[in-house]
């Protein structure tokens, strides 16, 4: 359950808004006031006045027949412009989508979001096509994940401490496992400049922080379907990802001058 605006918050009723646009993810297609309300703790008294007020702005859509909202069209106009207006996702695209082909591999581009980390770009060429599908806008658990952990590893040694205490509030029972598991990539980032993870049967990924100034950090990963143990793949695959992380930074360089 997020963490509601307090009373005393001039910008309450507009946290509460954005609230209850996050409490629509893929499979809830259409909500009603009441599974927003529980989604987001809010009163439903409150969660119909907003919803109202969405609706004029264009941010909801309301479906009669299903007595309840989906997200309406400002809020993909949106997500475009923010991709769009990414000069680094623009010079990344082409040099990743060579890169998946050349070593036919996924590659992504992540940032945080509290406790999970959300695709800006993602390009799929991993030889096993029966995966699920990840596509641009996609969440993906920050404590599981060589993405998460990768930005983990970023976060100042305060801004750390509170991150963890919030997953592991999240991770409860598989807590103990977890934060060995994030220390150590952390450490692996320390060390090599990347870490892995396999949060998915068969799927090694690898991921380092694309930091790119002044936008807010970035995470680069590359993941593969495979057999093969975690080890294995990580010396292999690790300078590739390195070399992917350099020639992504030197673009952006380039075209910023």
């Amino acid at each position: 359950m997020p963490k509601l605006p307090s009373r005393s918050d001039p910008n309450r009723s507009l946290l509460r808004g954005l609230e209850i646009l996050r409490a629509f993810r893929p499979g809830s297609d259409i909500l009603g006031n009441a599974e927003i309300a529980d989604r987001t703790g809010l009163p439903k008294s409150t969660v119909s006045r907003l919803t109202g007020t969405l609706l004029k702005a264009g941010f909801l859509f309301y479906a009669p027949q299903q007595h309840g909202y989906s997200l309406g069209p400002a809020v993909l106009s949106l997500s475009h412009a923010m991709r769009s207006g990414s000069i680094l996702l623009q010079v990344a695209r082409p040099i990743m989508l060579a890169e998946a082909r050349r070593l036919k591999i996924n590659v992504g581009i992540a940032i945080a979001d509290r406790d999970e980390m959300v695709y800006l770009e993602t390009l799929r060429f991993s030889g096993n096509s029966s995966l699920r599908q990840v596509v641009s806008g996609q969440r993906v658990p920050m404590a599981l994940t060589s993405l998460g952990r990768a930005y983990l590893s970023t976060l100042s040694p305060e801004e750390r401490r509170t991150q963890l205490s919030q997953l592991k509030s999240k991770h409860t029972r598989d807590w103990p496992t977890l934060r060995p598991e994030i220390i150590h990539a952390i450490q692996s980032i320390e060390l090599n400049g990347w870490c892995a993870a396999s949060w998915q049967p068969q799927v090694i990924a690898l991921a380092t922080p694309l930091l790119v100034e002044p936008q807010a950090v970035h995470i680069l990963n590359i993941s593969i379907h495979t057999p093969e143990n975690i080890e294995t793949v990580a010396d292999r695959m690790g300078p590739e990802l390195i070399h992917l992380k350099h020639k992504l930074i030197d673009a952006h360089h380039l075209v910023l001058g």
